[in-house]
């Protein structure tokens, strides 16, 4: 019944994510609404993420609840990682490429990038540019080390006078994605492997302190 119920939302996910019948009627580009919307959600993940990091323990950083499985310090060291790769690869890439023609006819749905990247019954395996190696040595280094890199995202969001709707690049879960999308998608990363990290905390091994 659980691979049944995990098979029945993946196609639920996906069928939000690309059933598009109707043509756009109206260009699709980026409004304040959008800044709006991505400011809200870069902001709560960062209080999210320093908030499962303050006040932890070395013990309970390294923990490791299984030998495949990450501790929190190489949870936090990816989403560090990531945060960075991604943000030069939509500011250097995505945003300086031509708009495919008939873009507007096979967008992803938004709430369908959100669905798919969080959904944590599918699991996948990081490139090994993105694996963990302790680069962060101490708890204090991840969170200040990801507090850089998400500020750096807020304050270009902030600023962005570009329209993040009409420059596109493939992405490796959700196909073609706007470069809007490739913002939600980076967030979106984040609050996979910080529900990621709160499984570790609930792990009956964990260190209490």
């Amino acid at each position: 019944m659980k691979q049944f119920l995990s098979f029945a939302f993946l196609l639920f996910t996906f069928t939000v994510a690309f059933s598009q019948t109707q043509p756009a009627k109206t260009p699709v580009v980026f409004t304040e609404k959008d800044r709006e919307t991505i400011l809200k959600y870069l902001n709560d993940t960062k209080a999210d993420f320093v908030s499962q990091l303050t006040g932890l323990s070395d013990a309970q950083l390294n923990f490791r609840p299984a030998p495949s499985r990450w501790t929190i310090a190489e949870i936090a060291e990816h989403i560090v990682l990531s945060e960075g790769l991604i943000f030069d690869s939509v500011t250097n890439t995505a945003m300086k490429s031509t708009p495919p023609e008939g873009k507007d006819n096979f967008r992803v749905r938004d709430v369908g990038i959100m669905l798919a990247i969080t959904n944590r019954s599918q699991r996948f395996q990081a490139p090994e540019v993105l694996k963990p190696a302790a680069r962060s040595k101490t708890r204090d280094e991840l969170i200040a080390n990801f507090e850089k890199a998400r500020n750096a995202t807020i304050e270009f969001m902030k600023a962005n006078k570009a329209d993040l709707r009409n420059t596109f690049m493939e992405n490796p879960l959700m196909g073609m994605i706007d470069s809007f999308q490739w913002f939600l998608f980076m967030n979106g990363h984040a609050d996979r492997h910080l529900a990621q990290l709160k499984e570790v905390k609930a792990d009956p091994k964990y260190p209490a302190k």
